[in-house]
């Protein structure tokens, strides 16, 4: 295998990805040309954006967005604290070099990655195994043309790392072309399996030509934890459906076969032409996803559908970015970075009146709803202590069992499958008893420390769930309520009301 990546490598040199020096606008640089551009269509369209965001609505987001947690309340109280003008910029570089970004960007891109049916508690060791790899892309920064041609060059035991995304379509070139050309290309290639594309440029033979490529990929027959193994065999032609038809492998728009010679591995040629710079399919799929990821849509939305029919919303940003990817080496953190310093990120999502931008001109920041993973992980991470779930190996079957019942059935991953409230409701279990207990929650735990005066037991509790300091009349309402409880336990029962109450407000299930 180590052979075969490095011969991968030479081969992605020879073609133009070679690791040159950084070139290109700084991202100092960058983050002002694309708020000029952003600025000039705000104008050209009569679109009046929203003010910048507060401090506190920009840390929740920021670490929702970045490090999939709700920020602990010392890291926040810290953030809000902080008189440094460009703390802003400090707090992403700092989340971006985390651990916590590492595992978050993950799990999403496992999300991405495999359909939901193979995302089972059944399934877990395996997909694992797949989120440890991604895992380990993300904390080395691997640029992105190379993590993605390790990805789709992958082999080795059937059901481990990279190897599962084809053993989970069942090595099936149709089902692969479909998922490679929307994850990587942006474009709905599986809308032609059976026709040509009614109102794009598609046509049947393109989508099987394109899926050729994956035809000599098999699962074998030698056994590996009753798996097999995912080799590319000498042979392995692909059909028109119901013909006989053999369909020489072909690039999605090209005319004519490649002319290198693709006799031993398609899928390694293949992925030399997809995940190079060239490629402008490719690299415009990768702003377009972590621009949808910053901002809740992309520039082009939806992100797999990036054809003539769909234009970009600002085509001159697309195209400033797409040079700028290249420029720095694809690197991820450098693309992150830059998008979550431009002034489009910094605005709120609150509007004064009732006229709101639409949401294609980012004139304010789209509310996002919490994945599964970001409500349960900021639940334990803020309100409990250590779960009593989770084994020796690091296994929390309860996390795992909560996220399965909230897992959509489609690829979308932002997306509860019946909204918040059923959220909420599913979390109305164990995870919500252990976290508003006062024996077991470790936020309600230490508020008993005599320092805490009611007020401070309040905001601590507003910190923990909403990311916010509270109101003055959110405070005065809430003391109403506490009445005359003198005892220990009337106040520990008060406290737990208060964080249960605010755990179920649709403001905590969200990212501002």
């Amino acid at each position: 295998m180590l052979r075969f990546s490095m011969i991968l490598v030479v081969a992605l040199i020879a073609v133009g990805t070679l690791r040159a020096q950084t070139s290109g606008p700084s991202i100092s640089e960058a983050v002002d040309q694309i708020n000029h551009m952003m600025t000039e269509a705000w104008q050209r369209d009569g679109v009046t954006p929203a003010a910048i965001s507060s401090d506190a609505e920009f840390c929740r987001r920021v670490w929702l967005d970045l490090a999939g947690v709700a920020p602990p309340v010392s890291q926040l109280r810290r953030f809000l604290d902080d008189t440094h003008s460009d703390k802003r910029q400090a707090l992403i570089d700092q989340i971006l070099v985390s651990p916590h970004h590492a595992s978050h960007m993950a799990a999403t891109w496992n999300d991405i990655l495999l359909p939901s049916d193979a995302q089972s508690i059944q399934q877990r060791q395996n997909v694992t195994a797949l989120e440890n790899w991604l895992r380990d892309q993300f904390i080395d920064n691997t640029p992105y043309d190379y993590f993605v041609a390790s990805f789709l060059t992958a082999g080795g035991a059937a059901d481990r790392g990279p190897a599962i995304f084809y053993t989970t379509r069942e090595v099936e070139p149709k089902k692969i072309a479909a998922a490679t050309s929307k994850i990587f290309l942006g474009i709905q290639l599986q809308c032609a399996e059976c026709h040509d594309h009614p109102f794009d440029r598609w046509t049947q033979e393109d989508f099987w030509s394109y899926a050729a490529f994956f035809g000599q990929l098999q699962q074998s027959d030698q056994q590996f934890n009753n798996a097999g193994f995912i080799i590319d065999r000498p042979n392995g032609d692909v059909t028109l459906p119901e013909s006989d038809t053999v369909i020489p492998p072909r690039y999605p728009g090209a005319t004519n076969p490649p002319d290198e010679d693709i006799t031993n591995n398609r899928r390694r040629q293949l992925t030399i032409w997809l995940a190079s710079r060239d490629n402008h399919y490719f690299v415009r799929a990768a702003i377009n996803r972590a621009w949808a990821h910053l901002f809740g849509r992309g520039l082009v939305d939806p992100v797999d559908a990036m054809d003539k029919d769909n234009p970009p919303s600002h085509p001159e940003i697309l195209d400033y970015l797409t040079e700028f990817f290249i420029q720095h080496r694809f690197d991820m953190r450098t693309l992150l970075t830059t998008l979550a310093r431009t002034d489009a990120y910094q605005l709120s999502s609150a509007i004064l009146g009732e006229d709101r931008p639409p949401p294609e001109s980012f004139a304010a920041m789209t509310v996002k709803t919490l994945t599964a993973r970001q409500f349960y992980d900021s639940v334990q991470q803020n309100l409990l202590r250590r779960s009593p779930t989770v084994g020796a190996d690091g296994f929390d079957f309860q996390r795992e069992q909560f996220l399965n019942r909230m897992r959509a059935t489609d690829t979308t991953p932002r997306d509860y499958p019946h909204g918040v409230m059923q959220a909420l409701g599913v979390m109305n279990g164990p995870k919500m008893t252990q976290a508003t207990s006062p024996v077991q929650s470790g936020l309600l735990a230490s508020l008993e420390a005599p320092f805490f005066s009611p007020d401070d037991q309040i905001e601590t509790l507003f910190l923990a769930t909403l990311s916010r300091m509270p109101t003055g009349p959110e405070i005065n309402r809430i003391h109403s309520f506490r009445g005359q409880r003198e005892s220990d336990q009337e106040r520990a029962e008060f406290l737990s009301d208060v964080l249960w109450t605010l755990l179920n407000t649709a403001e905590a299930a969200v990212c501002p």
